[in-house]
């Protein structure tokens, strides 16, 4: 993976996330992208339950071209924020290694 976009809204909003995942099945059948996972969040008692959906890419510009598309799409849920991330690969050691060298 290159890329990630983290769609996050309210876990109020009817039909959001369904909405999100008609969107990210076409990437996934094409090969483009693939949902990568859906995280939910507990707020205070004063402010609401979020989601977030995140659609994973191996090409980073593939990445870009869907986030200006759907930017651009006036059907796109304007309950979403959307943001794009680009993934940076580190190289660690595995703690297990470290125990037993």
């Amino acid at each position: 993976m290159k890329a990630v976009i983290l769609c996050e809204f309210a876990s109020g909003e009817i039909g959001v996330r369904a909405g999100l995942l008609d969107r990210i099945a076409p990437l996934s059948l094409s090969g483009e992208g693939r949902l990568s996972f859906v995280a939910t969040g507990r707020g205070d008692q004063d402010k609401p339950v979020t989601e977030i959906v995140a659609v994973a890419f191996a090409r980073e510009q593939v990445a870009d071209a869907v986030m200006l598309r759907w930017r651009g799409d006036p059907t796109f849920p304007t309950a979403v924020a959307t943001r794009l991330m680009r993934i940076e690969p580190i190289w660690s050691i595995e703690p297990l290694a470290m125990m037993f060298p």
